[in-house]
């Protein structure tokens, strides 16, 4: 059975970064590592959002997490 998908803007946002750091951990892609820094830049643009400001902390930390414990060089994709 499939998760209830995300009905607000801020929820969908959030599922997003989640996704694409978990492409960028299969990937090692510089090009999805920068889409990520936009995207999570995105996120902070837009903190006065009380969902995304609560947010903001755990998908830094999640993406320093992935982006830093590189199991294997990163591409040039």
């Amino acid at each position: 059975m499939h998760p209830t998908p995300p009905r607000d803007t801020q929820d969908i946002v959030i599922a997003a970064a989640y996704w694409l750091m978990h492409r960028y951990q299969h990937t090692r892609c510089n090009r999805l590592a920068r889409l990520i820094e936009q995207h999570l830049n995105w996120v902070e643009a837009h903190i006065a959002n009380p969902t995304l400001a609560q947010a903001y902390p755990r998908l830094m930390l999640r993406w320093r997490t992935v982006s830093c414990c590189a199991s294997h060089p990163v591409g040039l994709h």
